[in-house]
């Protein structure tokens, strides 16, 4: 019974103190982390309002302590015995300098560290962090965001939230990152070139990384966002935490009623060898959706080694509804002018539910992970048209009529298994992944009346069936000495695809083995100066839409049709960086983009119709110079600088023009200047200020006008920090969106569209519970979803 007491006692251990400024002024909110011998994480939590802390339920033994807080230095406890209640000294917190080291701006201020396959940006308890993570996206270094679009050197990017692939729609994934809070993030990872482990598909990755929980208990969030435009853009949401010594539990919905505007102005300019027709458009779309969001993530830890992780993520948008209305005026250098007054209303219905399993285990020199998933997609989507022809004197003579029923489901499994160990001073990484995809698409036109020849020539129903497996496997090695950093990498992937339209009576089948390569080498020969070079191959295969024969319809006589013959594009990627005091960045890029994906557009001048498509390229090029600059001016001022001057080039084959190989090229500056400001002492107060400038930019046979764009936001955190109420305001100037041209040969169009840029944004959000809990949120995994669009 002695003993059985003794132990008792001996496994219920406390340590407690109290964190103080060198003026004795008690800090809340500074973090308290014990670890052990082995420098293993044992408990952490935040401190009080009164500067005071405790640690509780500890073993006998010895214990290191670190508190830290934003804007202080490090404090550091060695070797403390615990076997017995502890109440430790006042520890005290000296006020931190600005120092640079030959990696690091050191500081609780936003740093920048530069690795061989990677820009780590940390934002963790610095200014940044008082907004979401889309805010702290819109300030990482090399990262534009125009108009939601999120883009790495004019490329789109792969998100991912701790190592895991987030692959939803552009909208669905703003709507994702508005609403993780920005006090969560730790680090952001942009990875221009992704090594091995990630899959071979793709563009950059930027990899958000996430606090780690260190406190116990329950908390919880609410939030109401509103964006006023043209029309009002509701978002309502609740996210409920909890954490104890085994169970991790993560719960979020949010509810979004959404009315849209997009308008669009449109030219074309029809041209044979008799006569010239011009075609000028009023186009605009009004859009009605109540979308559903729901995530469920749980995270039990078995024991001390192993981890069992399961996350769903439910997406559903019932009652999606588009009405547009155009008016188009249509001249002729030898007939007469007439008008074609067009309505279409589309109803829809989008379901997304994806389902993830996930094993870790910590091995003794080592770790493993195994994975599985599976998403279920379904879309459906109706429309019903009218155009009516109306000549000079007001009479119509033509009217042309359709309906259309359509839908989309898509099945995808996916497993994959992960080991990283160590070999002597060398880090390896090896794994394997697999991936089914079976889609099935349907369309049918039950009704069409058409008393002219128009693009519904081309509407057939049909029935199409798309399947893709995939099995890939990766090794990668690393290893760091003295001045340098080395790491490579080898992907192989072997794909099976077979596209199936049984209208048609066509079967496209592709089996390929494909080998990625990817290598880091980094260089800092003396203090503040950094030199690295990498490269590696990726693929970009089409999407299932690209791949889908259909033709959807704008109007009769414009229209977007998939393209079965698509393959996939292979692309190499150099890069080479100068890095200065970990604050000023070179980098001088290269891509051979080879045969990439284009979405054309292309005009049939003898019939008057406008058909856009996709096409592999014959050739695509880019290269650049970009500068980044992110520093703390002061304790309540952060400049952030990106200057890119790039040149970007394309072939491709012009299918209306006599099947000429044509070129595209456009050399372009672009310009952002980010000011964020604290603007009380108490850092309740935040604003924001930042100016956005595109010269050109290219777009498959388009060439986008100028851009600037200029925002501004204030920020107020009160009730004890519970409560965060943000104001900003888009678009300033007016001047976000542009006119873009497709201009050669024959073919001459071009548009000007119109989102609503221009707006005001109201975002309130109200902490409850142990607010002061990290919280676990991370992404789930809905793998190949990406290359699902409208």
């Amino acid at each position: 019974m002695f003993f059985s007491i003794s132990s008792i006692i001996a496994q219920n251990i406390r340590i407690q103190g109290i964190v103080n400024t060198s003026q004795n002024s008690p800090i809340a909110f500074a973090n308290v982390v014990l670890l052990d011998d082995e420098q293993k994480l044992v408990k952490g939590t935040i401190t009080e309002e009164d500067g005071s802390f405790s640690l509780e339920n500890l073993k006998t033994g010895t214990y290191h302590l670190t508190v830290s807080f934003v804007g202080f230095e490090d404090q550091k406890i060695e070797s403390i015995l615990l076997d017995k209640d502890t109440t430790l000294r006042p520890i005290v917190l000296n006020a931190s300098q600005e120092s640079l080291d030959e990696v690091v701006l050191t500081s609780k201020k936003p740093t920048v560290v530069r690795k061989a396959d990677r820009l780590v940006f940390n934002v963790e308890n610095t200014i940044l962090s008082s907004g979401n993570t889309m805010d702290i996206l819109k300030r990482t270094p090399g990262v534009v965001v125009n108009q939601e679009e999120i883009t790495i050197r004019n490329e789109g990017v792969t998100v991912y939230l701790n190592d895991k692939r987030v692959q939803l729609s552009t909208e669905e994934i703003q709507d994702l990152l508005s609403s993780l809070s920005g006090d969560a993030i730790q680090s952001v990872e942009v990875i221009a070139n992704p090594p091995a482990r990630y899959e071979a598909e793709g563009g950059p990755v930027l990899n958000i990384v996430t606090s780690k929980v260190v406190s116990l208990g329950y908390k919880g969030t609410v939030f109401a966002r509103g964006t006023y435009g043209i029309f009002p853009k509701h978002s309502f949401g609740t996210s409920q935490y909890y954490k104890n010594e085994k169970l991790n539990l993560f719960f979020n919905y949010s509810f979004n009623p959404q009315k849209s505007s997009f308008m669009s102005d449109n030219f074309i300019n029809y041209r044979t060898t008799d006569e010239r027709i011009n075609w000028l458009q009023d186009f605009e779309r009004k859009n009605w959706s109540n979308a559903h969001n729901a995530n469920l993530i749980i995270d039990y830890n078995l024991n001390e080694s192993s981890q069992l992780s399961f996350s769903a993520v439910g997406l559903y948008s019932p009652g999606i509804y588009d009405y547009s209305r155009s008016i188009t005026d249509v001249t002729s250098s030898i007939e007469d002018p007439y008008t074609i007054r067009t309505s279409s209303g589309l109803n829809g219905e989008r379901t997304n539910i994806a389902l993830d399993a996930k094993y870790t285990k910590t091995l003794k020199n080592g770790l493993l992970s195994m994975n599985v998933h599976h998403t279920n997609f379904s879309r459906k989507r109706d429309q019903s048209l009218n155009s009516r022809y109306i000549d000079a004197t007001g009479e119509q003579f033509r009217n042309v009529r359709f309906t259309s029923d359509s839908f989309q489901d898509i099945e995808i499994y996916t497993g994959q298994i992960d080991y990283a160990t160590t070999l002597g001073t060398v880090a390896l990484e090896l794994g394997a992944r697999t991936s089914i995809i079976d889609s099935r698409s349907v369309i049918k036109f039950p009704t069409i009346v058409d008393s002219g020849v128009s693009g519904l020539q081309e509407a057939q129903d049909d029935d199409f069936l798309y399947d893709e497996d995939i099995v890939a496997g990766y090794v990668s090695v690393a290893k760091d000495w003295d001045k340098w950093s080395v790491k490579a990498g080898l992907r192989a992937e072997q794909t099976n695809s077979k596209g199936t339209s049984l209208a048609l009576n066509e079967i496209n089948n592709l089996d390929y083995l494909e080998f990625f390569p990817t290598a880091y080498v980094q260089y800092a020969p003396v203090e503040n100066h950094s030199f690295s070079l990498d490269y590696s191959r990726r693929v970009d295969r089409p999407r299932y839409q690209d791949l889908n024969p259909f033709a959807y319809f704008l109007n009769e006589n414009n229209f977007a049709q998939g393209n079965a013959q698509l393959t996939p594009a292979f692309s190499h990627r150099f890069n080479f960086n100068y890095t200065l005091k970990s604050a000023y960045s070179f980098d001088l890029y290269y891509r051979d983009n080879g045969n990439e994906i284009l979405r054309l557009p292309f005009q049939n001048n003898e019939g008057q119709v406008l058909r856009t498509s996709n096409q592999n390229a014959l050739d695509s090029k880019s290269w650049g110079l970009d500068f980044t600059h992110g520093r703390s001016v002061s304790n309540w001022y952060y400049l952030y600088t990106y200057l890119s001057a790039f040149h970007e080039e394309v072939t491709f084959l012009a299918q209306e023009s006599g099947n000429v190989a044509q070129d595209n090229k456009v050399d372009g500056l672009y310009a952002y200047i980010g000011n964020y400001l604290t603007l009380s002492k108490d850092r309740s107060w935040t604003a924001e200020v930042s100016a956005e400038y595109i010269s050109k930019f290219l777009a498959a046979s388009y060439v986008q006008d100028r851009v600037i764009t200029l925002n501004a936001g204030v920020q107020k955190k009160f009730w004890k920090n519970r409560a965060i109420l943000k104001v900003t305001v888009n678009d300033i100037l007016g001047e976000a969106n542009a006119l873009l041209t497709s201009q050669y040969l024959n073919q001459d169009n071009a548009y000007f569209a119109v989102p609503e840029t221009q707006n005001l944004q109201v975002g309130f959000t109200y902490k409850f519970g142990n607010f002061k809990l990290q919280d676990n949120n991370r992404a789930l995994e809905i793998d190949e979803l990406e290359r699902l669009k409208e």
